[in-house]
């Protein structure tokens, strides 16, 4: 029984972060790269709530890195607009 809720919350960071990388890498419009990123937190979300607390900081410390340097990127496109 804890393989299956530890696969659970593991493919649903593993889909979480995918998103997260589809987003960056291949698309150039800053509207369907926000929604790929917002998309990708909820998985990564989804997948913290039934993960074991030992797991939990570990992957927040990612995450927000990971939001970090899609805000860095979305500033330096936008240029002087």
């Amino acid at each position: 029984m804890t393989k299956r809720k530890s696969m659970h919350y593991f493919l649903f960071w593993m889909l979480g972060f995918v998103t997260f990388w589809i987003g960056l890498k291949l698309f150039d419009d800053e509207v369907i790269l926000l929604v790929s990123i917002f998309f990708g937190s909820a998985l990564i979300l989804a997948g913290l709530v039934a993960a074991p607390s030992v797991l939990q900081i570990p992957i927040e410390i990612v995450l927000v890195l990971t939001l970090f340097s899609v805000c860095m990127q979305c500033i330096q496109r936008g240029g002087s607009a």
